[in-house]
């Protein structure tokens, strides 16, 4: 019954109040573990959720042995229950060095959204104590650990409760408050791109590495069919089904994944023949995420073939200027373009590239204050810059800013988000559980809320499988993009939880953390695996999830600035 109950927990279910505990605080019990040379004891220990280590206990080392060694163990958690009452939680456990020395361990009480209660970082000592104070009676209760520096020794984890010393924290926003439901679109679904014609054939588009792809180890689900059909995308009857499907399903806005090089678009025939035209695009918004990275060969790529960069992703100041005037002039004077507080939103996906653009962090900012100041000229109150953050890199020629949070700010964005949850939770299996993912990135996200200091708007990942862009006579691996490990067990239900979840931690924030909005990925990644679009495996029961979380996504109504 105990692995039972434990293994809901590690799905994200909750059960009716029950008095805190702690299972295997000692890490005495080894079941299932897998021993190794010198005491150590491989996987996850009883009760516990968090990534597979190779060294995840020792039996001999620590202040009263075995110790957890949670460096190997990421996002290391159990849930502990359910309050009864308005409570007091003090987590109390002892932090060693029995590895290395100069150790840090971060330590966390958090809901069962993964919302943090209390978090704080803790040097060596016994009887270490965090304390969450005044939380609410039916709060479900998680304890979590990551190694904040170096290998740290956790061990006697345990947690106690007192009757709140404080009034417990009301829900600081309204049930009803309003949260939009964003999508990103990646659009290489149809034919006549010149870039693709000259390069592929006048008949080539990605749809054939969706068609090729192979199941590539067992329970793989590959190849995966589009419920519509292989349509074009750029014919505007085609994305007249997308517009009514997203609407229809509580989508209000696409996140076009945008390109534009130093000469000239790229990808732009499913905006402007296929939204633009289509005769029902008033029912959705649009923006651009200017996909600014470089364009590498890998329609699919083969194994130890060179990485050629065919459109670099850096484009000179002068481009730069010319490219900002016509998404004015050409695209947010449209009335479906999307806005914020009547602000076109336009994001960044490269920090890094956009950097490399203008030579320093100066001239940059004064290349962005000057897109503000000429989108205000056009009549507007102003322009909403976004800024797509990374805590790891996907594509290849991908590079992290040093420190991020100082870029944004120096930069004057206004917000940040996400693209995809494994930008900031690794997958070290080869079909990593769906819900090990969205904990870690729901983790990350409360670290981003402080690191950045501005609206956050966090990610809900469909999926990810970039299997089909690999080479399929090549051995599938985890080798460097799109040779990668996967996220497996991404079912509807489990998608739609990780939607409940992010829509109860957006309405938990007060309205001084910004606008509650969440982006998805993906309406379309057929090639990652990350696609809302229906399948002939799932249907319409993505989308579906969407509708049952958020309800149907309200009519569009925008104002046209006077030209």
């Amino acid at each position: 019954m105990k692995n039972i109950i434990l293994s809901l927990f590690a799905f994200g279910l909750t059960c009716s109040a029950a008095p805190l505990a702690v299972v295997n605080g000692d890490f005495s019990d080894l079941a299932g573990l897998t021993r190794k040379p010198d005491g150590w004891y491989a996987g996850l220990p009883q009760g516990w959720s968090g990534s597979e280590g190779s060294y995840a206990v020792h039996a001999k080392r620590g202040a009263t042995p075995p110790a957890c060694n949670v460096s190997n163990l990421g996002f290391f958690r159990q849930q502990v229950g359910v309050l009864e009452q308005a409570s007091d939680i003090t987590l109390t456990f002892d932090v060693s060095e029995p590895w290395k020395p100069d150790v840090l361990l971060n330590a966390t009480l958090l809901d069962g959204n993964l919302l943090e209660l209390a978090a704080g970082d803790f040097k060596v000592g016994v009887k270490q104590q965090l304390v969450a104070r005044g939380v609410p009676a039916g709060t479900t209760i998680i304890i979590g650990f990551q190694a904040a520096k170096s290998t740290p020794g956790l061990d006697n984890v345990s947690v106690s409760v007192q009757p709140a010393t404080s009034a417990p924290a009301g829900a600081v926003a309204q049930s009803n408050a309003k949260i939009t439901v964003a999508s990103y679109y990646f659009g290489n679904y149809h034919h006549g791109d010149p870039r693709n014609v000259k390069m592929k054939g006048q008949d080539w588009d990605e749809w054939e590495l969706v068609k090729a792809a192979k199941p590539r180890f067992p329970g793989h689900q590959q190849p995966n069919v589009p419920l519509w059909g292989y349509t074009d995308e750029s014919d505007p009857k085609a994305m007249e089904q997308k517009i009514a499907a997203a609407a229809d399903h509580g989508i209000e806005a696409f996140i076009f994944d945008w390109y534009y090089y130093d000469d000239g678009p790229f990808l732009d025939r499913p905006i402007d023949l296929g939204f633009l035209k289509a005769a029902n695009n008033s029912r959705l918004k649009f923006a651009f995420m200017w996909a600014n990275h470089d364009w590498i060969e890998l329609h699919p790529y083969t194994k130890g073939a060179p990485r050629k960069v065919l459109f670099p992703g850096t484009v000179t100041p002068a481009n730069f200027e010319k490219i900002c005037a016509h998404v004015i002039n050409d695209y947010f004077k449209h009335p479906s373009y999307w806005k914020i507080e009547g602000k076109p939103y336009f994001s960044f996906y490269d920090l890094s590239k956009l950097l490399e653009n203008f030579g320093s962090v100066a001239a940059a900012r004064a290349a962005l204050d000057k897109f503000r100041a000429q989108v205000k000229a056009a009549g507007f109150p102003g322009l909403h810059l976004n800024a797509v953050a990374w805590g790891q890199p996907i594509l290849p020629n991908e590079k992290v800013p040093v420190d991020a949070a100082r870029l944004v700010h120096d930069l004057g964005f206004d917000s940040v988000t996400s693209y995809v949850w494994i930008h900031h939770v690794h997958l070290l299996q080869q079909a990593t559980d769906y819900n090990l993912v969205r904990d870690g990135y729901f983790n990350y996200w409360n670290g981003a809320m402080k690191k950045f200091g501005l609206p956050f708007f966090p990610n809900v990942t469909m999926g990810w499988d970039p299997s089909p862009r690999c080479d399929q006579r090549d051995k599938f691996d985890a080798s460097g993009y799109p040779f990668t490990n996967t996220i497996g067990g991404n079912t509807p239900e489990r998608f739609k939880e990780a939607l409940a979840m992010t829509k109860r931690r957006l309405l938990a924030q007060p309205d001084s953390a910004g606008p509650r909005i969440l982006n998805i990925n993906c309406w379309n990644e057929w090639t990652e695996g990350s696609y809302l679009e229906p399948d002939q495996r799932n249907g319409m029961k993505y989308l579906e999830a969407i509708r049952d979380v958020f309800g149907v996504a309200p009519a569009v109504k925008q104002v046209i600035p006077q030209r």
